[in-house]
């Protein structure tokens, strides 16, 4: 036999025959080698660098630190009491937000955040200590 012949029987060796069909068991391509590869780095890498769900931000908000820029987003809080300018509102009974760091100084504020204070209910109670140094932030831009 020549070694064409022995290759092709070697090859028909790879075949099975299940209910009529062939199933060949052949050699795997390299993209698919080079793909599973790639796909097993990532997988490692990434669960090596992903963080817990408890380490994420509460609230589905993103960690960004301090800023008056994060206090104005949550200041959209305040718009149905105090008026879209912070200049007071329902009726005169929520005061004026302008000057209030001034004059409550930032623990004050932070108190009233947390606490409430006559008819404003806490709603800071469930901001992290950074959400309510960026209210106190943004309140020091209101004069």
């Amino acid at each position: 036999m020549s070694d064409k012949h022995n290759n092709h029987e070697h090859h028909e060796e790879h075949f099975d025959e299940v209910m009529g069909m062939k199933q060949g068991h052949g050699k795997v391509p390299r993209f698919l080698i080079v793909v599973y590869a790639v796909l097993a780095i990532w997988a490692v890498g990434y669960a090596l660098t992903v963080k817990g769900i408890d380490e994420r931000p509460a609230d589905g908000e993103a960690a960004q630190g301090v800023s008056a820029e994060v206090g104005k987003g949550l200041s959209s809080q305040c718009l149905a009491c105090h008026g879209a300018d912070f200049k007071g509102g329902m009726g005169g009974v929520a005061p004026t937000l302008h000057g209030v760091v001034d004059k409550l100084k930032p623990e004050g504020v932070k108190e009233v955040l947390t606490k409430g204070r006559g008819g404003m209910p806490a709603l800071g109670a469930s901001w992290t200590p950074d959400q309510q140094d960026s209210m106190v932030e943004f309140l020091k831009t209101l004069k």
